[in-house]
C-alpha cells in the first residue's frame, strides 16, 4: 500500500507519536463515554491499551510496514485478556476497537488539515490514512479473537473443574459450609432445589459432534428450568449427561404441567430430561440429585417405543424401588403375570390394554374411550389375558398393577 503523501503522513505520525499520552487518554475518554459496560476502574487499562497501540501504528507508518503484519502489543493483549475476566463479550472489545478507530481517524483529518493546503493531496492522504487504518484494526482483531477465546476456554476450564469438584464433595455426602460452597458454584445452597438430569438419545458428549450436542443439552437444561420457574439453575457435565439444579424462593410448578410443556417443547431433540423432587438446602440439593438419578435409572431401562422425553421421579418411584434388584424384579413380574409377560406384541398389547381397564376401575367403556377402540375389543383383550394369567384379573390387583409397571422396562 503506497502512501499518496508520504510527508504528510509521516509529518503526522511523529507528531501523535510525541504526545501518545495525549493521543491516547483522548481516546481512552471517548471509549469509555460512548460504552457503558466499561467501569472506570478499567479506564487505566483501555489508556495504556490505546498508548501501546498508537505506539505500534506510528512506528509501522513511519517504517513503512504493511497493516497486515499488526500483531498485538503486550498491553492489548492484557486488555483483552481483562475483558475475560470480567465476563465482558468480545463484541464490547470490537466496539472499543471500532470507536478509537473512528476517534484517530477524526484526529488525524484535523492534523493533516493544518499541514495540506491542497484539497486532492488532503484527500488522497486521508483516504490512504483510512484505508490502512482499516486494515491494521481488522488485523488485529483477527489475532485479539483467537487470544480472547483462548483465554476465554482456559477461564471456563478452571471454573468448571473447580464447580464439578465442590458438586462431588456434596453429592458424596461430605459436611460443607453453605456459603463457601454457594460462592464457589455462583449457586446459592441455602434455599430450594430440584435437581434434573439431561442426556443424548445414543450419544455422548464425547462424540464427533460433541460441542454442538453440549451445547443442545445446556439449551435444554436452561429451558427446563425456566418452565419449572427456577430463580436460575446450574449444570455441571458428570459422566456423560448433564447434572442440574434449579433454584427456587417460593414451591416450583406444578410438575405434571411442567413435565407436559418439555415434552411438547423437547420432542424434536432427542434429549431427555429425568427430574427428582424439591429439597431444600444442601440436603436437598443432594437428594433431589438422587431421585434424579434413579429417574434416570428407570428411564433407561424402558424401551424407546415406550419411553418419554421427560419423566419425574414421583411418576417412576415405585418402579425404581422394585427394580433396585433387577433379579428379583425380572422373578416378580414372571411370577404374577406368566405368559402375560412375554416379549411379543401381543402380550404388550394386552398388557397395556389390562393396565389402562384396571386404572379406568375396571370399566370396559371408559377404557375403550381412553384407548380408542371399541368396547368389544377391550372385553375380547381381557378376556385373553385372563386366559393368559390363569386368574381373574380382580385377584391380586395391587400386585397385578405393580407387575404390569415394570414388565416393560428392560430387565
Amino acid at each position: 500500500m503506497e502512501s499518496p503523501g508520504s510527508g504528510p503522513i509521516l509529518d503526522v505520525a511523529q507528531a501523535m507519536g510525541e504526545d501518545l499520552d495525549g493521543v491516547a487518554h483522548q481516546l481512552s475518554g471517548v471509549i469509555h463515554a460512548q460504552i457503558a459496560e466499561l467501569d472506570d476502574d478499567l479506564l487505566l487499562g483501555t489508556h495504556e491499551s490505546c498508548r501501546s497501540n498508537l505506539d505500534t501504528i506510528m512506528t509501522m507508518l513511519t517504517d513503512g510496514t504493511r497493516p497486515s503484519m499488526a500483531s498485538p502489543p503486550p498491553e492489548a493483549l492484557a486488555y483483552a485478556k481483562e475483558y475475560v475476566r470480567r465476563g465482558l463479550g468480545f463484541e464490547v472489545l470490537q466496539r472499543a476497537y471500532r470507536i478509537g478507530q473512528a476517534t484517530l481517524s477524526r484526529m488525524w483529518l484535523q492534523e493533516l488539515q493544518m499541514r495540506t493546503v491542497d484539497a486532492v493531496q488532503l484527500g488522497d492522504t486521508f483516504g490512504f490514512f483510512n484505508d490502512w487504518l482499516f486494515i491494521w484494526v481488522e488485523t488485529l482483531e483477527n489475532r485479539l479473537t483467537e487470544y480472547y477465546m483462548a483465554e476465554r476456554e482456559r477461564q471456563l476450564r478452571g471454573t468448571s473443574a473447580m464447580r464439578v469438584e465442590q458438586v462431588r464433595v456434596i453429592l458424596e455426602g461430605a459436611v460443607v459450609d453453605a456459603r463457601s460452597a454457594s460462592a464457589r458454584l455462583k449457586y446459592e445452597l441455602d434455599r430450594r432445589h430440584l435437581a434434573y438430569l439431561v442426556w443424548p438419545d445414543e450419544a455422548t458428549i464425547d462424540a464427533p459432534n460433541g460441542n454442538l450436542l453440549f451445547a443442545a443439552m445446556e439449551h435444554v437444561a436452561a429451558d427446563v428450568a425456566d418452565l419449572l420457574g427456577a430463580s436460575d439453575h446450574i449444570s455441571i457435565p458428570l459422566s456423560g449427561f448433564l447434572a442440574c439444579w434449579a433454584g427456587f424462593r417460593e414451591t416450583p410448578r406444578t410438575m405434571t404441567k411442567t413435565a407436559t410443556s418439555v415434552l411438547d417443547h423437547l420432542s424434536q431433540r432427542a434429549i431427555y430430561v429425568a427430574l427428582g423432587e424439591p429439597g431444600e438446602g444442601v440436603s436437598g440439593f443432594k437428594r433431589s440429585h438422587e431421585e434424579a438419578l434413579l429417574t434416570r435409572r428407570v428411564q433407561r431401562l424402558r424401551s424407546k417405543e415406550t419411553r418419554t422425553v421427560c419423566v419425574q421421579f414421583s411418576d417412576v418411584a415405585l418402579e425404581a424401588m422394585l427394580t433396585h434388584s433387577r433379579e428379583e424384579a425380572r422373578r416378580f413380574v414372571r411370577h404374577e403375570l406368566g405368559k402375560l409377560a412375554d416379549a411379543d406384541e401381543s402380550a404388550l398389547r394386552l398388557r397395556a390394554t389390562l393396565a389402562v381397564f384396571l386404572e379406568e376401575q375396571a370399566s370396559f367403556v371408559a377404557a375403550a374411550e381412553r384407548l380408542g377402540v371399541h368396547k368389544n375389543t377391550v372385553a375380547y383383550r381381557i378376556r385373553r389375558a385372563q386366559d393368559l394369567l390363569g386368574r381373574d384379573v380382580r385377584e391380586r390387583q395391587l400386585e397385578l398393577q405393580t407387575a404390569l409397571r415394570i414388565a416393560d422396562l428392560g430387565l
